[in-house]
């Protein structure tokens, strides 16, 4: 990752912890705890979004013929990456291709 971007993450990270913070001064352990467990299944939900998506351009793909097209073979599996390395899709799923 650039120097930029991991700059912007970090910042990213200081923003939630400061609001988690924020969130736990003023309504508590309880408060704190709900912001946590709301930021996880936000975090469950776009990964299975992603995940859908994934599955649905895997299936476009194969009913288009596309498996041997080696452009699209090539771009699909740079944007799987990008989403594993954002965190997005876990590096131990199974590759259709």
């Amino acid at each position: 990752m650039s120097e930029e971007g991991e700059e912007k993450e970090n910042f990213i990270e200081k923003m939630n912890k400061s609001f988690i913070d924020f969130v736990g001064s003023v309504f508590g352990e309880s408060g704190k705890e709900f912001i946590e467990e709301t930021a996880e299944k936000v975090k469950d939900f776009s990964s299975d979004a992603i995940k859908k998506f994934m599955e649905f351009s895997d299936d476009m793909i194969e009913r288009l013929n596309l498996q041997e097209n080696e452009q699209v073979i090539k771009t699909r599996d740079s944007v799987e990456d990008m989403l594993k390395q954002a965190g997005f899709l876990k590096e131990d799923e199974e590759e259709e291709f």
